[in-house]
């Protein structure tokens, strides 16, 4: 019998192949798992109504814990169980400047995704929706600075820069003094939460409310926000994909994502 009682999946670049599917393979992997009494959660930087569908499909009924640990949502019972949004007076402050030198942002709200420009994102999400069912419908939400301080929660808030090189300057000036979590999650986007949330910590609070030991979860990730995770389980499991520094953090390597990773992963090291 497995050591093993929690199964946690980031969710792009892992669960997800490159074409933003689960593949067959994977999803009889963590069926079987399922069916050995493990409990298979998903752990995202999305926002949960991009993350629901996926859940849905792969028929869990485990809580979502979303926006890179800011906040745990139900998907049964469709509500935020527990969270630590963004404080007011360092967003207002942050929000101030991008308005002075026109950074994009998308923000993790809790009835939708704002938008603060970033077009072309805001595009993709529209045509993936073209596809999507009725209840998996994304409210997307044209915002402004004001708007976003209006807002009773902005559980993450996300920053965009067609000019990298820009984007990093404008971290290191402003960002960087104010109390938020960053996370790049590519050279042109970097996350921002509440300090004291990560994947990891979220991840934990789930598992002492189910009474599973962390060293009993065993996490799949490939980005930096995912080493919160591999520093507290008892098997961190990175993608193929994943860079050599986030391998180095792991104690297992798979697959690509794109190569049934996570299947190859639970049949060598968990069933």
């Amino acid at each position: 019998m497995t050591q093993y009682k929690a199964i946690a999946l980031d969710m792009d670049g892992t669960l997800l192949t490159r074409d933003h599917r689960i593949s067959s393979a994977t999803r009889a992997a963590l069926a079987e798992a399922r069916s050995r009494g493990i409990k298979v959660l998903l752990v995202t930087g999305r926002h949960f109504m991009t993350a629901r569908p996926f859940h849905h499909e792969l028929g869990l009924d485990t809580p979502i814990i979303c926006s890179n640990g800011a906040y745990l949502y139900d998907p049964a019972g469709d509500r935020i169980l527990c969270g630590d949004p963004l404080a007011s007076e360092p967003l207002s402050r942050l929000l101030a400047a991008m308005a002075e030198e026109e950074v994009e942002a998308l923000a993790h709200l809790s009835h939708g995704i704002g938008h603060i420009g970033c077009e072309p994102y805001v595009t993709r999400i529209r045509d993936w929706l073209a596809n999507a069912a009725q209840q998996h419908r994304v409210q997307l939400l044209p915002q402004s600075g004001a708007d976003l301080l209006a807002q009773p929660q902005v559980w993450k808030l996300e920053l965009f820069g067609q000019e990298p090189a820009r984007l990093h300057d404008f971290v290191s000036r402003v960002v960087e003094s104010l109390p938020f979590t960053q996370d790049w999650a590519a050279p042109y986007a970097v996350e921002l939460v509440q300090p004291g949330c990560s994947k990891g910590n979220r991840l934990a609070q789930w598992a002492a409310g189910e009474g599973i030991p962390l060293e009993q979860v065993v996490a799949f990730g490939d980005n930096n926000n995912d080493i919160s995770m591999f520093e507290r389980v008892g098997l961190a499991v990175a993608m193929g994909n994943a860079a050599q520094q986030i391998q180095g953090m792991a104690h297992k390597v798979t697959a690509d994502h794109n190569e049934d990773g996570i299947a190859l992963g639970l049949a060598r090291w968990v069933l």
